[in-house]
């Protein structure tokens, strides 16, 4: 039974996590090294902040990556 329950678990978790759109970044005249640098420290606040559901994760490292300059370009 309890095997069950973490299949069904597991099931929701990735359908759940399957529709979050991954945007990409844009800043103009920042180079790849620039934005993982970003990105870290942005991953860093978005999970210092206790963001452990991937929605609010994701929202909230994109917020930070905003802040520092960058513009999301939608998803292909």
């Amino acid at each position: 039974m309890l095997k069950r329950s973490l299949i069904v678990a597991a099931a929701l978790v990735i359908t759940g996590c399957a529709g979050i759109p991954e945007y990409k970044f844009s800043k103009a005249g920042a180079s790849e090294a620039d934005f993982h640098r970003d990105k870290t420290q942005c991953d860093d606040e978005a999970f210092s902040a206790g963001n452990v559901v991937r929605l609010k994760y994701i929202e909230a490292r994109n917020a930070c990556l905003v802040k520092k300059g960058w513009s999301q370009v939608a998803p292909k």
